[in-house]
Protein backbone atom coordinates (compact mmCIF):
# COMPACT_ATOMS: atom_id res chain seq x y z
CA UNK A 1 0.00 0.00 0.00
CA UNK A 2 1.57 3.28 -1.36
CA UNK A 3 -1.12 5.83 0.14
CA UNK A 4 -3.76 5.85 3.00
CA UNK A 5 -7.01 4.53 1.92
CA UNK A 6 -10.39 5.63 3.27
CA UNK A 7 -13.63 3.89 3.47
CA UNK A 8 -16.89 5.59 3.97
CA UNK A 9 -18.93 3.05 6.02
CA UNK A 10 -22.33 4.37 5.78
CA UNK A 11 -21.94 3.25 1.98
CA UNK A 12 -20.77 -0.11 3.40
CA UNK A 13 -23.65 -1.23 5.52
CA UNK A 14 -25.87 -2.87 2.74
CA UNK A 15 -23.04 -5.32 1.83
CA UNK A 16 -22.42 -6.29 5.44
CA UNK A 17 -25.61 -7.65 6.39
CA UNK A 18 -26.02 -11.50 6.18
CA UNK A 19 -21.65 -11.68 6.91
CA UNK A 20 -19.11 -9.15 7.37
CA UNK A 21 -17.35 -7.54 4.84
CA UNK A 22 -13.86 -7.49 4.58
CA UNK A 23 -12.58 -3.51 3.58
CA UNK A 24 -8.84 -4.70 4.44
CA UNK A 25 -6.92 -7.75 4.51
CA UNK A 26 -2.86 -8.45 4.89
CA UNK A 27 -0.74 -11.30 4.55
CA UNK A 28 2.13 -9.82 6.65
CA UNK A 29 1.48 -9.40 9.64
CA UNK A 30 -2.18 -11.71 9.09
CA UNK A 31 -5.00 -9.25 9.21
CA UNK A 32 -8.56 -8.40 8.46
CA UNK A 33 -10.51 -5.34 9.15
CA UNK A 34 -14.21 -5.30 7.67
CA UNK A 35 -17.72 -4.37 8.70
CA UNK A 36 -21.14 -6.40 9.60
CA UNK A 37 -24.65 -5.81 10.14
CA UNK A 38 -26.48 -7.65 12.96
CA UNK A 39 -30.36 -7.82 12.13
CA UNK A 40 -32.53 -7.85 15.28
CA UNK A 41 -32.99 -11.00 16.59
CA UNK A 42 -30.32 -12.86 14.27
CA UNK A 43 -27.46 -14.63 16.15
CA UNK A 44 -24.18 -15.22 14.94
CA UNK A 45 -23.23 -17.65 14.31
CA UNK A 46 -26.67 -19.33 13.64
CA UNK A 47 -25.96 -22.20 15.65
CA UNK A 48 -23.40 -23.35 17.54
CA UNK A 49 -19.92 -21.33 18.36
CA UNK A 50 -16.85 -19.63 16.93
CA UNK A 51 -13.87 -19.06 17.06
CA UNK A 52 -10.54 -17.51 15.64
CA UNK A 53 -6.82 -18.00 15.32
CA UNK A 54 -6.11 -14.46 15.91
CA UNK A 55 -7.60 -11.69 18.63
CA UNK A 56 -10.84 -10.36 17.14
CA UNK A 57 -11.71 -6.64 17.84
CA UNK A 58 -14.90 -5.21 16.99
CA UNK A 59 -15.96 -1.52 17.77
CA UNK A 60 -20.04 -1.02 18.20
CA UNK A 61 -21.36 1.38 16.37
CA UNK A 62 -24.83 1.65 17.10
CA UNK A 63 -27.07 -1.09 18.37
CA UNK A 64 -27.14 -3.80 21.50
CA UNK A 65 -25.32 -7.35 20.96
CA UNK A 66 -25.58 -10.19 23.37
CA UNK A 67 -22.03 -11.38 23.56
CA UNK A 68 -21.58 -14.70 24.78
CA UNK A 69 -18.02 -16.52 26.26
CA UNK A 70 -17.87 -18.12 28.97
CA UNK A 71 -20.57 -15.89 29.98
CA UNK A 72 -22.57 -13.21 29.00
CA UNK A 73 -22.45 -9.51 28.11
CA UNK A 74 -24.50 -6.86 26.71
CA UNK A 75 -22.31 -4.20 24.43
CA UNK A 76 -23.74 -1.53 22.78
CA UNK A 77 -22.66 1.87 21.31
CA UNK A 78 -18.86 2.84 21.81
CA UNK A 79 -17.73 -0.01 23.05
CA UNK A 80 -14.64 -2.21 21.94
CA UNK A 81 -14.64 -6.18 22.39
CA UNK A 82 -11.82 -8.06 22.52
CA UNK A 83 -11.70 -11.56 21.88
CA UNK A 84 -8.69 -13.58 22.86
CA UNK A 85 -7.75 -16.69 20.05
CA UNK A 86 -9.51 -19.40 20.41
CA UNK A 87 -12.08 -18.56 22.50
CA UNK A 88 -15.33 -20.08 21.65
CA UNK A 89 -18.20 -17.26 21.27
CA UNK A 90 -21.75 -16.04 19.95
CA UNK A 91 -23.65 -12.97 19.54
CA UNK A 92 -27.15 -12.51 19.42
CA UNK A 93 -29.16 -9.16 18.76
CA UNK A 94 -31.88 -8.88 21.32
CA UNK A 95 -32.63 -5.19 20.24
CA UNK A 96 -34.84 -3.92 17.97
CA UNK A 97 -32.16 -2.01 15.61
CA UNK A 98 -29.58 -3.42 13.58
CA UNK A 99 -26.03 -3.59 14.96
CA UNK A 100 -23.33 -1.74 13.19
CA UNK A 101 -19.61 -2.73 13.88
CA UNK A 102 -16.37 -2.70 12.57
CA UNK A 103 -14.48 -5.69 13.38
CA UNK A 104 -10.47 -6.69 13.02
CA UNK A 105 -9.12 -9.99 13.55
CA UNK A 106 -5.54 -10.05 14.20
CA UNK A 107 -3.67 -13.43 12.55
CA UNK A 108 -5.77 -16.20 10.85
CA UNK A 109 -9.42 -16.47 10.71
Amino acid sequence: MTDARIHDLESNWEESIDEPLALFTSDDPTAQTGTFVIEPGERVPASGTTSHEGDELSVILSGELELVTDESRTVGPETLSVIPAGVEHYSVNRGDEPVRLVYTILGEL
